[in-house]
Formats: C-alpha cells, structure tokens, sequence
C-alpha cells in the first residue's frame, strides 16, 4: 500500500512501513512492520538488541467505501544484549488493551 495512504489516512508514524496488502473476506489486510530503528532497549537505549520473534496484532482502521481495513501489526519481542532486558515495541498508533502492560 502507499505510504502516503498509511501515514495520511490511517495515521501510521513514519517509523513503520508497508509489508503487504491483502483483500480477504470482505476486508483490506495491511500488513505493518517497525523500521530497524525503533529496535532500541527502552531500559539502557543500547541499540544492541537481538529479535525473539513477534506477533501479530489486528487493528481496525477507517473504512474505504464499504470494505473494513485492518492493520495487521508486527509486534517484535527483543531482548538487549547489553542489560538483557526483554520487552516489546508497542505501535503508538494503536490503543493499549487489557493484555498489553502499559509501559
């Protein structure tokens, strides 16, 4: 999908971008990951951090015409190799739940 589209419309930060697009089930699916540089330990601002894999988290955006949209989210798990901290990269664009700490 355009970035344009992403960060005027659906209010997507430039820190993430575009992985895929999908129609499926009545609906757009787009996919959306964090850039490399968002991958910084919040505990000791190390950029020395390793992947421990991710998951997927679906947010509903504004509509185009009468099909729902959906963000699909890459939420990576790191830990730093610097002070072992694990945590996640939460997007700033979606609201916290009940399953997310709030950080």
């Amino acid at each position: 999908m355009e970035e344009t589209l992403l960060r005027e419309i659906f209010g997507v930060s430039k820190s993430y971008h575009s992985t895929s697009t999908e129609v499926r089930n009545g609906g757009v699916f787009v996919a959306v990951e964090p850039l490399d540089k968002l991958f910084i330990c919040p505990g000791c601002r190390s950029g020395d951090v390793i992947r421990r894999g991710k998951r997927i988290r679906r947010v509903q955006t504004v509509p185009i015409g009468f099909h729902p949209v959906y963000l699909e989210v890459g939420v990576p798990r790191c830990q730093c190799n610097s002070c072992h901290h694990i945590f996640e990269i939460a997007p700033p664009f979606a609201r916290i739940t009940r399953t997310t700490r709030k950080r």
